[in-house]
């Protein structure tokens, strides 16, 4: 029974596989290889991912994209700053995420950050 649980819960979990950091470090991408499971429902993907974004000070899970396929479709893009102060995260064409705070908000400027 023990052996079971073990299997379902491997087949249904992403395993991490790296991760990014933004440019001044406030945020973190995490890249999970698709589960089993998720690979069998998206067999047509070439390199099936989960994408992660994380604030690191307490490694708070601000989103998480449904499995995409990032084959020739990594390429990660930070508009968080001046002068492209967009507010989003880019993975690729397919993942996006929204209304993610500036990196050099007050109080918690990084020391390297553009000045407004």
């Amino acid at each position: 029974m023990a052996a079971l649980a073990a299997f379902v819960w491997h087949a249904s979990t992403p395993t991490f596989f790296d991760s990014e950091n933004s440019p001044h470090r406030v945020y973190r991408l995490e890249f999970h290889k698709a589960s089993i499971l998720q690979r069998v429902f998206h067999h047509d993907y070439k390199m099936p991912y989960v994408v992660r974004l994380y604030r690191v000070d307490f490694k708070t899970l601000l989103g998480e994209s449904s499995v995409v396929d990032l084959w020739l479709n990594g390429e990660t893009y930070w508009y968080l700053d001046p002068p492209m102060d967009m507010k989003r995260v880019r993975v690729g064409r397919d993942v996006l995420f929204e209304n993610v705070p500036s990196e050099c908000t007050d109080p918690t400027r990084p020391p390297d950050c553009p000045h407004n």
